[in-house]
């Protein structure tokens, strides 16, 4: 039994690594130390380790993790804490947090802000004071990071985290959290950069948070400062929620999808094609309750359903079914 505990904390921490599902292949090679092995048995190998932890999921041919929290929730009835951070550098762990500032939507709503500066213990390098205009005398009076941390996480409750760019403020927010607890932050996490490349495809190119902010005119105006950039980016997601919407989505695990890099939605997943001939025919994309998700027809199966794979951009409704492929 704690052979299989120690396997499931290894396989999350190879999904996490990854930023999205593995292989099966993979994952066996990785937890038992085998140079080859083929796709049933590595199933078997791994089925107690994925069906015993509530962490993990069968993606088709890959594993990944579980759907989080609340991703049933319908859009307009979810809670959203939206998230930006000033920071001393580009790199967490060698950089440290300068600022946080917050702002939570409930019912798309706006429901209260948080802000704080953050110590970083280390210095505050003069490019950056001259972007945002705080001063590194600021800083030393103000709670270090896992105090800052440990504010903004009692302000964020089990909210669906949005940050615009979030690779880069949950991967500081991801260090602190892990000295804190031991562990990542496990809320469904929205970024507004991939949402809008996805929603206003054609329409806008450029998905820098003042490009956005000029292109739905909102309120506030992104300066470098944390809470005023994050109000910006609240007021672009909720303009991004109402296209999801429109474009059929309906709950928090479909917005979590449409923000996910593609290649992160798609990882694994052409693995289910490798057996597909080079004949005319008829293909079907189901889901993982065997619901059928899209039917096409095509000359040569193999050459379309490997183009799916390899243009990085699709039509709506196909890009919907990729997403949510698992047979």
């Amino acid at each position: 039994m704690q052979l299989a505990f120690d396997s499931a904390d290894r396989l999350v921490e190879l999904v996490h690594a990854r930023r999205g599902p593995v292989s099966l292949e993979d994952a066996a090679r990785t937890l038992f130390a085998l140079r080859h092995v083929p796709v049933g048995l590595a199933r078997e190998l791994l089925t107690d380790v994925v069906e015993g932890d509530t962490r993990l999921a069968w993606r088709g041919a890959a594993v990944g993790l579980a759907d989080p929290p609340g991703a049933r929730t319908p859009l307009e009835q979810a809670t959203y804490v939206v998230v930006d951070l000033e920071t001393t550098g580009l790199r967490p762990g060698s950089a440290g947090i300068c600022e946080i500032g917050a702002v939570r939507i409930r019912e798309l709503e706006p429901a209260g802000s948080f802000e704080t500066l953050v110590n970083p213990r280390r210095p505050l390098p003069a490019p950056i004071s001259a972007l945002t205009g705080i001063e590194p005398s600021a800083l030393r009076g103000a709670p270090p990071a896992e105090l800052a941390v440990r504010r903004f996480l009692d302000f964020a409750g089990d909210a669906v985290l949005v940050a615009h760019n979030a690779r880069f403020d949950l991967g500081f927010l991801d260090v602190e959290v892990e000295r804190l607890t031991g562990r990542r932050l496990a809320a469904p996490v929205v970024d507004t950069v991939w949402l809008a490349r996805r929603l206003l495809a054609g329409r806008q190119k450029r998905v820098g948070l003042s490009s956005l902010a000029y292109f739905f005119g909102t309120a506030a105006q992104p300066c470098h400062r944390a809470l005023a950039d994050a109000e910006a980016t609240a007021e672009i997601l909720l303009a991004l929620v109402g296209l999801a919407q429109e474009t059929g989505a309906t709950t928090v695990g479909q917005l979590v999808d449409l923000s996910a890099p593609r290649a992160r939605r798609l990882a694994g997943k052409d693995r289910l094609i490798a057996g597909a001939p080079s004949t005319p025919g008829v293909y079907l994309f189901r889901d993982r309750h065997e619901q059928v998700l899209y039917v096409g027809r095509a000359r040569d199966l193999r050459a379309r359903l490997r183009s799916y794979f390899r243009t990085e951009r699709q039509r709506p409704a196909v890009e919907a079914a990729l997403a949510a492929l698992e047979r």
